[in-house]
């Protein structure tokens, strides 16, 4: 079974009552983003994506007026669940210092996960796809703001040197996170993935050298 399909329905956490027709549009977009982690851009059908959903190409296109526009919707769901806050929230990091919430997080990187598995084929899809560029590029902005977010915090805490550059360790965060899942995702030897247990060391070792010198 995929990843995806525990994903609960986009605004299933909001109180109101939700319309038909905004449940029907949240069954399309976990499909549509089913096929896209399962398939990709170029392969994803639209008729697949209704028949996951247990509806017809019509009600596909009564939303979206081709197969990239619900494609990029797809992958606006997905972003979404994989941002900083949406994990941290769902890891019960939720009021924890900055660099404690990503020795929290950090493990998970090496852990196969669709969800983010997808950021591979979107960087590839990207390359002939403006919707798709654009899409990326506003989540990559999205998280590496949030990222920045959480070591200005730290900073105000006094647990993160005010002297090292917010970008420059935002920077690192992201490349570590996109380079561990880019080989994770690709199927690399398990003699070159470390335990967890060295793993999180050398997190430890990272986010212990960002602290003030006087800590």
């Amino acid at each position: 079974m995929s990843a995806l399909e525990d994903l609960p329905l986009l605004g299933a956490d909001t109180p109101r009552r939700r319309s038909g027709t905004d449940r029907t549009t949240e069954r399309l977009l976990q499909a549509a983003a089913r096929e896209f982690v399962e398939h990709g851009f170029d392969a994803a059908r639209v008729s697949a994506i209704a028949r996951r959903a247990g509806l017809t190409s019509g009600a596909v296109y009564a939303r979206w007026p081709n197969k990239s526009d619900v494609m990029v919707a797809a992958l606006d769901y997905i972003f979404h669940k994989v941002l900083p806050a949406s994990r941290i929230k769902e890891s019960g990091a939720d009021g924890m210092r900055p660099p404690d919430v990503i020795e929290t997080l950090g493990p998970s990187l090496l852990e196969a996960d669709e969800s983010r598995d997808v950021l591979v084929q979107a960087f590839g899809s990207a390359r002939n796809n403006e919707q798709i560029r654009e899409c990326l590029l506003k989540f990559l902005n999205q998280d590496a703001q949030q990222i920045a977010d959480m070591i200005e915090e730290g900073k105000q805490a006094g647990s993160v040197d005010p002297e090292l550059s917010t970008a420059a360790l935002s920077l690192v965060c992201r490349a570590t996170a996109l380079g561990a899942q880019l080989l994770v995702s690709a199927g690399l030897d398990d003699r070159h993935v470390p335990t967890h247990e060295e793993w999180n060391r050398v997190i430890s070792t990272l986010i212990g050298a960002t602290a003030p010198s006087n800590s």
